[in-house]
């Protein structure tokens, strides 16, 4: 018989299956041993199992809440875009096929989707990476133009104890303090900050009169800064991603975006660039009695906070408004065009966001009949390096003079093909331009060929088209993509006022001024160049002159035609409304693209 253990005794059980005599071979003692080793095993086992998921518990825990509460949310922001990236990728390799063309739509409004909630749902800096993103949604399918556009204006302010921690850890005092009076709720909030209104401390006992004193206080999201890195890593991944997914060259900005994007958060840079442009306008004798920056205080700008004037004035675009001030509205564009073309042609440091509100307007507070724009938000600027700012002010001449081999030495060197000069010389101008002779309007075996191909095919030849069109990405001046981007929005904004100011023949004159700075007028003297080059060099003046007149004309022609079609009751079209409906033929022929003003409206 076997024994049963019980409080340390043994006591006899019966053990019918075991042959007689088989207990001698088995000793009692052998036969608990080894109940008991093969037990311990598996107990061990179950022990490290609970063990190691205790572990995980604990740490996973500690970095949820880290995260939470210290670290902003940037691991759980991270990883929903990698969730949105995984998504995007099985989808698109499941359902973008030849075989479902039909599917292929839903497929974009499915992806769009999630990229407005992902932006949304993360906030902060992936409300200004969408506006980067812009860039490129121009020449994707229109779900993601109407994602970029609708997440634009999603800024939720951050609270008011957060603001004080934010105060207090740049100037170690409250904002009550360092202030007359600080009010608890923002004006405006924006991707990266937030924007109060205070009035600084009486000086040497003087009391304020009503309009004085009042400033405007910049406080940087406390989030930003432990956000920003991993924001920056997810918008680079992103790009990568959709270079891979839809084979269209996006990438190779990232890395310039991401320089632009650090910079734009540190406010110390921002109040910089400020009394930069300031002091430009103090010499640009055109310019420094119809356009202002707020001037910076510095005892309470830092890297967080940034304190300038506060202004009273309305957005840009406000015509409402513009009216009530009594301010001419072709007056005010033709100011804020010049003003950006200056940033652009002559100075080489361009605001490169210039959506309507960043760009006020006031009745100039000496001449009461007439504009003074009001520049803000200078965060994101572009500094052109000398030799760009002179290939793009010769390029802008060269468009006007017909010097089609400088155009397209131009291209060449910005890694555009020669042949495809044409689409080059459109895209700067922001209108259809035929650098050589050819037939308006007739559509070439290609065009007609993509009309008839499916949405699959036409997907998939835009990528050929693009690639076709570019020799190397990487001659592409980075700072291109922003100037361009810029002057599309301020078409938009001279679009959204009715296009009362000529803004090409604005662009082209200062475009002459900047490639004239260049070049001393001695050394563009007779003796100097000789007979043949001072010909023609006064040849191509007559016909830039001539030209640009032309081109006037045609603008007034076509002002007076929306005013008489307004008159009669219907809806007028602007120059800028002519440009963008051919430009919009320009993408759907060459590359099948479908524009709109979404991605650049801001």
């Amino acid at each position: 018989m076997l024994t049963r253990s019980f409080k340390g005794l043994a006591e006899p059980i019966s053990r019918p299956r075991f042959a007689p005599g088989l207990h001698h071979r088995f000793p009692q003692q052998s036969i608990i041993r080894f109940a008991s080793s093969v037990a311990r095993p598996a107990t061990k086992k179950a022990g490290r199992r609970w063990k190691g998921l205790a572990t995980v518990g604990v740490i996973g825990t500690g970095v949820f809440l880290y995260d939470r509460y210290e670290g902003a949310e940037a691991l759980r922001r991270s990883f929903r875009t990698l969730v949105f990236g995984v998504k995007l990728a099985i989808d698109f390799k499941l359902n973008f096929s030849p075989d479902n063309p039909e599917g292929i739509d839903a497929l974009h409004e499915r992806t769009a989707e999630r990229l407005h909630k992902l932006c949304v749902s993360n906030n902060g800096m992936y409300i200004k990476l969408a506006q980067s993103l812009a860039i490129q949604a121009a020449i994707l399918p229109k779900p993601y133009r109407e994602a970029f556009a609708n997440v634009f204006d999603a800024a939720p302010a951050v609270d008011w104890e957060e603001v004080v921690k934010v105060f207090e850890a740049e100037f170690g005092c409250h904002p009550d303090e360092a202030f007359d009076s600080f009010q608890r709720t923002p004006v405006a909030s924006a991707s990266i900050a937030q924007v109060h209104k205070a009035r600084l401390k009486v000086v040497n006992g003087k009391p304020w009169k009503d309009d004085e004193g009042w400033v405007a206080v910049k406080v940087r999201k406390p989030s930003v800064p432990k956000q920003m890195e991993w924001d920056l890593f997810c918008y680079r991944a992103l790009l990568w991603s959709y270079e891979k997914l839809f084979d269209l060259p996006v990438a190779f900005i990232s890395q310039y975006v991401t320089e632009q994007m650090r910079k734009e958060a540190n406010l110390v840079t921002e109040a910089h660039n400020a009394e930069r442009t300031a002091n430009y306008l103090k010499n640009e004798s055109n310019l420094r009695n119809r356009a202002m920056v707020p001037n910076v205080y510095w005892d309470w700008t830092g890297t967080s906070v940034m304190t300038a004037d506060f202004m009273q004035a309305c957005r840009l675009t406000d015509k409402e408004q513009l009216a009530k001030y009594g301010l001419s509205v072709k007056e005010t564009m033709d100011a804020v065009t010049e003003l950006y073309s200056a940033m652009v042609f002559k100075w080489g440091f361009v605001q490169a966001d210039p959506h309507p509100g960043n760009i006020l307007v006031r009745p100039h507070p000496k001449r009461p009949k007439h504009p003074e724009i009001v520049l803000i938000d200078h965060g994101l600027y572009v500094d052109m390096p000398l030799e760009f700012r002179y290939q793009y002010c010769k390029l802008w001449r060269s468009l006007f003079v017909g010097d089609v081999k400088a155009i397209e030495d131009i291209a060449v060197k910005w890694g555009i093909k020669r042949e495809n000069s044409d689409i080059f010389a459109s895209l700067t101008l922001l209108r259809p331009h035929k650098l050589k002779k050819g037939h308006e309007g007739e559509q070439t075996e290609a065009e007609k060929k993509f009309g008839e191909q499916s949405r699959y095919e036409q997907q998939v030849g835009l990528k050929a088209r693009i690639k076709t069109m570019l020799e190397s990405e990487e001659l592409i001046p980075r700072e291109l993509i922003f100037v361009t981007r810029g002057l599309r929005m301020l078409q938009a904004n001279n679009q959204a006022m009715g296009s009362p100011s000529n803004r090409i023949n604005i662009h082209a004159h200062y475009a002459a001024d900047g490639l004239a700075s260049f070049t001393p007028a001695a050394s563009r003297s007779l003796t100097q160049i000789g007979l043949k080059t001072y010909a023609i060099e006064k040849v191509r003046l007559v016909i830039f002159r001539v030209v640009l007149f032309a081109v006037d004309i045609g603008f007034q022609i076509t002002r007076l035609r929306s005013w008489i079609t307004e008159r009669m009751g219907g809806k007028g079209e602007g120059l800028e409304d002519l440009l963008q409906r051919q430009v919009t033929d320009m993408a759907r022929n060459e590359f099948g693209v479908e524009l709109d003003d979404a991605a650049f409206s801001g």
